[in-house]
């Protein structure tokens, strides 16, 4: 595995666009490095990339496992290509949203009761704005790739369109920054405790607290977009790619996971 020397490089700032604290990262020579912060969230990335890559996702970003040193320090993380322009910047939906009506989209869901209504105004909010179509199949796949991968930290910070300055023109975001995801993070969901304890108590982001809500009032618009191909012997693989750079306990956990959660959504999964 490659060891990234990160000393000398300065770190990106905090943005504040995760709901449990940003993993410290860096960009050098276009490619991204984050380390792990809270748990395993560099495995989570890689595995969910690599697995996408048997997926009718149109776009995502493909991470690779490093080692990363700095501040005397080394520990695991990932790398991933940058997906940007040099013109082009990231605009969360929660930024978006507060440009044009002056507060952020999620003060302005948190009046809506109904997780329907929620997910409708988003896409037309956003439609509308951007010039951008597609925007409801989009949001519905990355809600049932949340759920099947118990991704935790969907918020509005972490829904986002790229635009480019020098034109104006929008385009979207490939999927990405899956870290908090398939309980990587070990001070809330303990190495210790059982698994299906764990995925007991994940909540989903930003429209609904259940998985199986958010998706079902996504679909009910939009239609069900997710298609995958992947089965249990490549989850095998691409778990046994990090032997050695995890702990077996995290790896065993993680194949248990995963494992549980195709079973149950069998309806994403081609014959």
């Amino acid at each position: 595995m490659n060891l990234i020397d990160l000393s000398t490089v300065a770190p990106a700032p905090i943005q504040g666009h995760t709901s449990k604290g940003d993993q410290p990262k860096w960009e050098a020579g276009g490619v991204w490095y984050k380390a792990d912060h809270m748990g395993y969230e560099a495995l989570a990335e890689v595995v969910i990339s690599h697995l996408l890559e048997k997926s009718n996702v149109p776009d995502f970003v493909l991470y690779d496992i490093v080692n990363i040193q700095y501040d005397a320090q080394t520990r695991a993380g990932c790398s991933s290509r940058n997906f940007r322009a040099k013109s082009e910047e990231l605009i969360p939906f929660e930024r978006l949203h507060r440009a044009f009506h002056g507060q952020g989209l999620a003060q302005t869901l948190a009046r809506m009761p109904e997780a329907t209504e929620q997910i409708r105004y988003t896409v037309e909010f956003v439609e509308s704005v951007t010039g951008l179509d597609g925007i409801g199949a989009y949001l519905t796949r990355l809600l049932e790739l949340d759920g099947l991968f118990l991704n935790e930290d969907r918020h509005t910070n972490n829904l986002a369109v790229i635009r480019n300055q020098a034109t104006g023109v929008f385009r979207l975001c490939p999927v990405f920054d899956n870290g908090l995801s398939l309980l990587s993070d070990l001070n809330d969901y303990p190495l210790d405790e059982d698994v299906f304890a764990c995925i007991s108590r994940v909540q989903a982001k930003p429209f609904h607290r259940d998985f199986d809500e958010q998706i079902s009032a996504a679909e009910q618009l939009y239609g069900m977009q997710l298609c995958l191909s992947f089965d249990h012997h490549d989850v095998s693989d691409a778990l046994a790619a990090l032997a050695g750079i995890y702990d077996d306990a995290i790896l065993r956990r993680v194949e248990t996971t995963l494992r549980e959660q195709m079973r149950k959504y069998p309806i994403y999964f081609r014959a």
